[in-house]
């Protein structure tokens, strides 16, 4: 069986956590391959809802759950969701790769003094130090997980560090830098302890057991979050692209089966463009019925109509095999809806039905079902499931009608 990735098509929060969680009971194990912490999932089943931004969405089926080497580690944020998942009585089979990079508090500190000095220019990065922990990754100066668990390495690789952040925060960017190195060096060391538990070869391990166990791969962020094919720079610091994945992990070429994840609009978090943007009743109907607030950054999300020539073009660049369209309960209530494409805006009849109660395809209103069978045939890629809420029961598994 081949390995399905799970991949966003826009500037992510799609909803990528429940699909994950949908899905992750087909699979024997979920591999988490980008981003850091300034990402987040969120899952919802009955009575829980639990928001993950480092442990793969799968965590709830207590299956085998691995970090690739391609994700920034946050440690206090790790260890925070571990005890969460164990508070509500989940086994936790986690697996992180030793060569993972890890977050440390100077790279916060350079993320918040780099854009405090850019003024209007801002990106609109969280502050959380992700993009400085890669820059560290590829300046070859990081602390990598392998050296959290010894002592000796890890306070080593922070010294030699240390004055040059310091500098960089005064005198580059003339903010504050109140870190003092002694106590870093101690509750660093104090995170290896605890986490050397969890570490693993996760490339080899995947590789060893590709051929008996059946593999989920999940993205972070969305495609036009790629540090290259996304709104460059109002992008992460990484590839968000799936087959990205591949090398992520460690792993050679192969065929993926590609599951994108779009919403039945267009959200996005940030500075950056955004063509389809309603800053307007509409926008804040979207934003309001869809609870678009960041989940780990709480900022209120822009909203917008669906873009189609962007998701087309998120399609084929990470060949997506099928489709998810997410928050389609969102809509109703809307007297029309807009999709953006190639040449203007095509125009829909909304409706005003609740829909999150809906399991069935055939049980959807007739402009619903319209809209949906639209955007498929427009694709030209099947779309497979709708949410139609957020707990992994308000969804609709439907019959394809592309072409």
């Amino acid at each position: 069986m081949k390995p399905t990735v799970i991949t966003g098509l826009q500037w992510g929060d799609e909803g990528k956590g429940k699909v994950i969680d949908l899905l992750a009971s087909r699979y024997d194990a979920t591999v988490r391959f980008n981003g850091g912490n300034n990402a987040g999932h969120t899952v919802k089943n009955g009575d829980k809802t639990l928001h993950f931004s480092l442990i793969p969405s799968a965590a709830l089926h207590e299956q085998k759950i691995l970090i690739s080497q391609a994700v920034a580690i946050n440690p206090e944020v790790l260890l925070n969701e571990i005890a969460m998942l164990k508070k509500l009585g989940v086994e936790v089979d986690l697996g992180i790769d030793p060569r993972c990079h890890v977050v440390v508090p100077y790279h916060q500190a350079l993320d918040g003094a780099s854009e405090a000095s850019k003024g209007k220019a801002k990106t609109g990065s969280l502050g959380l130090g992700i993009g400085f922990t890669f820059e560290d990754r590829t300046n070859r100066a990081g602390i990598r997980m392998e050296d959290l668990v010894q002592p000796k390495v890890l306070e080593e690789k922070l010294r030699q560090n240390w004055t040059l952040k310091k500098k960089r925060v005064t005198e580059a960017y003339g903010q504050n830098f109140n870190l003092v190195l002694k106590d870093v060096i101690k509750t660093y060391t104090s995170y290896g302890r605890r986490l050397k538990q969890y570490l693993l070869p996760v490339a080899e391990y995947t590789l060893e057991n590709m051929d008996k166990e059946r593999f989920l791969f999940e993205s972070a962020q969305g495609f036009y979050l790629d540090f290259v094919f996304g709104t460059y720079p109002y992008t992460v610091a990484y590839h968000t692209i799936a087959s990205s994945a591949l090398p992520a992990i460690g792993l050679p070429p192969m065929n993926l089966k590609v599951v994108g994840i779009a919403k039945a609009y267009t959200t996005r978090v940030g500075n950056g463009p955004f063509p389809t943007e309603q800053d307007n009743d509409i926008g804040q109907h979207l934003r309001d019925k869809g609870h678009e607030y960041g989940t780990v950054s709480k900022r209120p999300r822009r909203c917008g109509w669906f873009d189609l020539e962007m998701v087309r073009k998120a399609c084929q660049m990470s060949g997506v095999n099928t489709l998810v369209l997410t928050k389609l309960d969102v809509l109703s209530g809307l007297k029309k809806i807009k999709v953006k494409t190639k040449d203007g805006y095509e125009e829909f009849t909304g409706w005003d039905e609740d829909i999150t109660g809906i399991r069935q395809w055939s049980k959807l209103p007739v402009a619903c079902r319209r809209y949906v069978v639209y955007l498929e045939k427009q694709l030209q890629v099947p779309i497979q499931y709708l949410s139609v809420g957020p707990d992994r029961k308000q969804t609709i598994k439907k019959v394809s009608h592309a072409r």
